[in-house]
């Protein structure tokens, strides 16, 4: 809808363009505390709760999965640009709006002209006003013209691609030398004042953190379901309830030749066609009705097993045409070509099932039964041990035994870090570190773990977080001198062989043999950061260059020796020019991003982005 003003392209636009039209920009005044209405006020532009509820839906709807905080923070960079254009005097006039609205397909009727019938109705299902949805628009089209203006100047020469293309996909002739951090820990010299004053630097290293040595009891509705009972005569009875209700089944086939009702008539003539040919091979070998269902049909969920959907009951799941010819079939017959609004069918029925027998049900019965049991059982095992938790505070133990529940109690401190590690989930974290558990040692109240587990927790043991005394972690400062200070001099070393070989010095390196690298064999193994220093590395003049790349296990020196680039260099030229104007985009609309989100102001509301 409104294709005119849905203009985002690039990555950083995305988000933007995904949540178009959903953002209102001015709340209604009320009598009521001021933010109460809203997260932030950016300018005049409120972020609401409802609005971001909105864009998250829409987001979803259309396949997205961008977190909650995420679509928050696009809804504010949306504000951020309506009030950066509005105080730029960037506007669009109240004719062209109209043009907008009046030339949008989504209102034309079936002779291409405008229908109010169809603006209203969009207009009510979106329960907005008119002058709301020409606000909106005057909105969409202020930031378009923002980011357009701030894009111009993005322009790339042919220079610039043939530059990209030599650094990125150029193959490099190197060899190197790596200045291993062991082989000058030996130059390391310990003492205690060197382990105290790096002790006293790095002291956050040596924080322990806070833990609890936990007991828990957990209520699991599978060990529920497995104390439940279902006798011979609530089995009979569910069989004939559920035979009385049940309506036949066919177990049915079909051939699908795709041609939506909006589709080309040459596409439908097409599709018919096939589906004609395909019916007359299948009249003459009735047998082969799988083989070419796995080769013809477009369902691509039941291609692969011949074409086969499975036993359906005759209760207008299908599509109307496709369901009553299917019922109309005897078991083997074929039909003829079948047209629905998917498309064109061939329809085949396998089996037909009036009633299933009491002992092919016996045992799915059993299990459903006794599941519903469960459910019910587990709901009321969780409130008498919501019960038990409560009246007895101090003592796990005595809920334990009067709700018939094991007491666990692992013997290693929990800490949040390596809780999440194992898998908790936030909310048990939570309730474990509460006050209640932590400070008081009460029980906790049931926490559910997931679907059908619930627990209740009690702390044994706390220990608060406290930092290491220097004399206990001796040991694992030392350790950690010795590394850093080893890291440090192999790094000088690698500085002084770099500044040699720059300066045309022999200097005494032990070089790996000549090899050749290609761009992407580099990009995989190496961090972002040291291959970006490897491509900037040009020999000149027949001279190589040199290059110390960082962030690694250990400093390498690197020789480039030549460099080849490609030979269709022409061909790549126009993606090449396609990325560059990409990153430039994105720079120029995260300068702009953050210009008007340090000169317009915000102010935060009572609502939350997350529901507290």
């Amino acid at each position: 809808m409104f294709v005119a003003v849905e203009k985002y392209k690039t990555p950083a636009k995305i988000l933007l363009g995904l949540i178009a039209l959903t953002f209102v920009g001015f709340g209604v005044s009320t009598v009521a505390a001021p933010g109460y209405d809203y997260i932030v006020k950016v300018g005049g532009q409120k972020v609401s709760e409802h609005q971001l509820n909105t864009a998250l839906q829409n987001m979803q709807a259309a396949g997205g999965n961008e977190s909650r905080d995420a679509v928050f923070n696009a809804l504010v960079q949306r504000a951020l640009l309506t009030e950066g254009a509005r105080e730029m005097g960037i506007s669009v006039s109240q004719d062209q709006i109209k043009q907008i609205i009046v030339d949008e397909p989504g209102f034309h009727d079936q002779n291409g002209k405008f229908s109010q019938n169809l603006f209203n109705q969009y207009l009510n299902r979106r329960q907005m006003s008119e002058d709301a949805l020409i606000e909106e628009i005057r909105n969409e089209f202020m930031v378009n013209n923002l980011i357009s203006l701030v894009n111009n100047g993005n322009l790339v020469s042919d220079a610039q691609a043939k530059q990209l293309i030599a650094a990125t996909q150029a193959e490099r002739t190197v060899r190197s030398v790596s200045f291993s951090p062991e082989a000058f820990a030996r130059q390391v010299k310990v003492d205690d004042a060197a382990l105290k004053k790096y002790y006293e630097a790095n002291q956050k290293d040596y924080v322990i953190p806070q833990a609890v040595k936990v007991e828990h009891v957990a209520l699991n509705i599978q060990d529920v379901a497995q104390q439940q009972t279902v006798g011979e005569e609530e089995l009979k009875k569910a069989f004939e309830q559920e035979s009385t209700a049940a309506k036949p089944k066919r177990e049915i086939a079909h051939i699908l030749f795709a041609a939506p009702q909006d589709a080309p008539d040459d596409v439908k003539a097409a599709a018919k066609a096939e589906a004609e040919k395909v019916r007359a091979q299948l009249k003459a070998a009735p047998s082969k009705f799988a083989a070419l269902a796995k080769q013809y049909s477009r369902d691509e969920a039941s291609a692969g097993n011949g074409g086969n959907l499975g036993y359906l009951p005759q209760d207008g799941g299908l599509l109307k045409e496709f369901e009553d010819r299917a019922f109309s079939l005897k078991k083997g017959e074929i039909s003829e070509v079948v047209q629905t609004a998917a498309g064109y069918h061939i329809i085949t029925i396998l089996n037909i099932q009036d009633k299933p027998a009491f002992e092919q049900e016996k045992a799915r019965l059993e299990a459903e039964l006794k599941q519903k049991k469960a459910v019910a059982a587990f709901n009321e095992a969780k409130e008498k041990l919501a019960e038990e938790a409560f009246n007895n505070p101090g003592s796990l133990a005595e809920v334990a035994k009067k709700t018939g529940l094991k007491l666990q109690a692992p013997v290693d401190w929990l800490t949040k870090e390596n809780g999440k590690a194992a898998g908790m989930p936030d909310n048990l974290i939570n309730a474990i570190f509460s006050d209640d558990v932590m400070k008081k040692k009460h029980n906790s109240e049931p926490v559910t773990v997931n679907e059908g587990l619930v627990w209740v927790v009690r702390a044994k043991e706390v220990r608060a977080q406290n930092t290491q005394p220097f004399e206990e972690a001796k040991k694992f400062v030392e350790a950690d001198y010795l590394r850093a200070e080893a890291a440090r001099l192999a790094e000088v070393e690698a500085k002084q062989a770099l500044a040699d070989v720059q300066k045309g010095k022999t200097a005494d390196l032990k070089w790996s043999p000549v090899s050749q690298l290609t761009a992407e064999q580099a990009r995989q193994s190496m961090p972002p950061e040291a291959y970006a220093q490897l491509i900037k590395a040009h020999p000149e003049n027949g001279k190589p260059a040199y290059v110390l790349l960082s962030n690694l296990p250990a400093p390498v020196l690197v020789e480039v020796q030549s460099v080849k680039v490609p030979e269709n260099i022409t061909e790549q030229l126009k993606p090449a020019k396609l990325a560059l104007a990409e990153n430039q985009s994105n720079a120029s609309f995260a300068a702009l991003i953050g210009h008007l989100n340090a000169t317009i102001k915000q102010t935060r509301g009572a609502q939350k982005v997350k529901s507290e």
